[in-house]
């Protein structure tokens, strides 16, 4: 299988683990939809690195402890962004991913100035600013929520990057996952709700996209060139307004649809100047 098919359904697996948490966060707590997520893609993840338990080792403890808890933040930000407005609204503050991350990367001399990554980037926040409609309408504290999760992530992928060639993208996500299924497993104990058999199932197979989605983005990274790669997740766009209209009738505001757009063109022709 290609990267692009393999990236294709990686993306595919996330958006549905995320509509598994829009879906339980209406019954159960943040915290506890999480811990069972991270819980059960935990396991997806050992039976994918099964045997191979040395690609978890590390001489790096404190940069797999930063690591994991830049991943607790930014999925309970963008789980409670979830939670409360339309997934196609947060998947839009969610998939500016690629402006913030060239913008630190120029600033953190990751990579060189160029003027016309710094006009994608201008086009790109004002797709933002439509999204969020500052003063147009009662401001909604869960987009911020999904937009501080893009710029947290966008700073998590540099770390990745500056120790790539002394960790393993495995270790990085096992840690991350552990964190994530400890921190919330406390905070569940006090305020665990019994779950039904049904959301039980769709916590399991959530957790396991989780795990699977992880498994093939992974792989399309190995396979092929990552600035291709990274434009597949543009497809979550589509597949979260698709889906969370069919089972939500859930439709973002045309403003909203509008910056959306934007935000994934301006996305997609950074990526694309990143190639030359």
């Amino acid at each position: 299988m290609n990267a692009i098919s393999l990236a294709f359904i990686g993306f595919f697996m996330f958006t549905l683990m995320d509509l598994s948490i829009k879906w339980l966060l209406q019954r159960y707590s943040l915290a506890q939809v999480t811990f069972f997520n991270c819980f059960f893609a935990l396991i997806g993840l050992l039976i994918w690195i099964f045997p191979k338990f040395e690609l978890l080792k590390t001489t790096r403890p404190k940069v797999h402890l930063v690591r994991a808890v830049i991943i607790l933040v930014i999925d309970l930000l963008a789980f409670y962004s979830f939670s409360k407005v339309a997934l196609a609204e947060a998947y839009a503050l969610l998939l500016s991913l690629p402006l913030f991350t060239m913008v630190f990367a120029v600033l953190l001399k990751y990579e060189r100035f160029d003027i016309r990554r710094l006009i994608l980037s201008f086009m790109g926040f004002i797709g933002i600013l439509l999204v969020l409609q500052p003063g147009f309408k009662a401001f909604e504290i869960a987009l911020l929520a999904a937009l501080a999760s893009s710029v947290i992530e966008a700073l998590g992928f540099l770390m990745i990057s500056h120790y790539s060639d002394r960790e393993t993208p495995q270790a990085f996500t096992f840690y991350g996952f552990l964190l994530l299924t400890l921190t919330t497993g406390l905070a569940t104990l006090f305020e665990f709700t019994p779950m039904k058999t049904i959301d039980i199932g769709i916590s399991v197979g959530g957790g396991l996209c989780y795990a699977a989605g992880t498994v093939f983005v992974v792989s399309a990274f190995h396979k092929g060139q990552p600035s291709i790669v990274s434009s597949m997740q543009y497809t979550q766009l589509i597949w979260g307004l698709l889906l969370a209209f069919i089972i939500w009738q859930e439709l973002p505001s045309i403003p909203a649809i509008i910056g959306g757009i934007i935000i994934v063109l301006a996305g997609l022709k950074i990526i694309s100047l990143k190639q030359h």
